[in-house]
């Protein structure tokens, strides 16, 4: 698998695996990302998504992770993007339901 990766404001990164957009016809995420009013920090090169600002400008918040691109290429692409975001807070809710054995439905039990 090949794949390229950037990383965001909040400390996540979005991957992109190139070989899923290499065979994707529409392009989704590239029309999302510049809609009106979007950050537009994605680009067609060579036929793959690409970034259009630095990946040290993405990381400083240019990329304002709207998952846009996510979401239309899940939807009407060929699920070649993914973000990976931190979630401390979920992350903590979640332990603090599990610790008092009351794990929500979707946690992974023993």
């Amino acid at each position: 698998m090949t794949t390229s990766s950037f990383d965001v404001f909040s400390g996540g990164t979005v991957t992109f695996d190139l070989d899923i957009c290499a065979r994707c016809e529409t392009k989704a995420c590239i029309a999302a990302c510049n809609a009106p009013s979007l950050a537009c920090v994605l680009e067609l090169k060579d036929g793959l998504p690409g970034l259009r600002v630095s990946a040290e400008a993405a990381a400083k918040g240019a990329c304002i992770e709207c998952l846009a691109c996510e979401l239309d290429c899940q939807s009407k692409g060929l699920g070649g993007v993914s973000f990976v975001l931190p979630m401390p807070e979920l992350d903590r809710h979640i332990a603090e339901l599990g610790a008092a054995d009351a794990a929500p439905g979707f946690a992974a039990r023993d």
